[in-house]
């Protein structure tokens, strides 16, 4: 008996000593640019993965980049199959429930980008029976069925990839997502798209953006809070913001 509790405290130390020392950190399978997308040479490239490693080294942990498709993104941070999900989820209510975020560590709203020359506004009218294109599960997808859904067609699609591609097909006569991500999509593809701007905040669109833990994982989130309040007021986040966005989207409250 003793020597099984020796063993059993020697494999609990094992797992505390993996856990302090490396962490599996999830994103997006899709490409995200210029958030996160995978090179061809792959090699893992965006804000978030320079934001990822960025944290990682200043905890002074091994991080390994986990690709993961966002409707499983969740049940594999509950599953233990990652330890953190780093992919532009927006801390909401509902979401809150079933994880636990650390602080915010960006925060844009979602853009409309759609076909050329509509007569466009973020109203019943202007958008009855206008197709719409949101990706399944995001506050984008809750704001546009809080708003419209009644009157508009609401397509969920599981990347956003394939909203991209139905709308410059013309099956769609816009789309919603967040607004870093729809400006470089708009201007990659100028004069087949049109960029409308962001939409006025409400709440369903939630608190910002922010790493998501296992709830138990209050540790864990702690460490990350320490460094993501530190980096977000620093240099370097700016700088890296410029970068990619020409502006800084720290969020506010930190």
């Amino acid at each position: 008996m003793k020597k099984f509790l020796v063993a059993m405290a020697l494999s609990f130390a094992a797992v505390a000593s993996h856990a302090a020392d490396s962490l599996r950190i999830a994103v997006l399978a899709e490409p995200y640019p210029p958030f996160s997308q995978k090179m061809p040479d792959g090699k893992w490239e965006g804000f978030e993965i320079d934001l990822i490693h960025k944290i990682c080294t200043d905890m002074k942990v091994k991080c390994q980049i986990v690709d993961t498709a966002w409707d499983g993104i969740i049940p594999a941070l509950l599953s233990n199959k990652v330890d953190a999900i780093f992919a532009s989820m927006s801390i909401t209510k509902e979401r809150a429930k079933k994880v636990l975020f650390t602080h915010p560590y960006y925060n844009t709203l979602p853009a409309v980008v759609g076909l050329p020359g509509q007569d466009y506004s973020m109203t019943k009218k202007a958008l009855k029976g206008k197709y719409i294109g949101v990706q399944n599960g995001t506050t984008s997808a809750f704001y546009i069925k809080k708003k419209v859904g009644s009157v508009a067609h609401i397509r969920q699609y599981s990347t956003q990839d394939e909203i991209n591609s139905d709308l410059l097909a013309g099956r769609l006569d816009y789309m919603l997502a967040d607004n870093i991500a729809a400006k470089a999509f708009a201007d990659k593809n100028k004069g087949a798209v049109q960029f409308y701007g962001t939409v006025k905040y409400d709440p369903v669109l939630g608190g910002g953006v922010a790493a998501a833990l296992r709830p138990n994982d209050k540790a864990l989130a702690a460490r990350f809070n320490k460094e993501i309040d530190q980096l977000v007021k620093s240099k370097f986040y700016a700088d890296l913001s410029d970068k990619y966005f020409g502006t800084n989207i720290a969020p506010t409250n930190n």
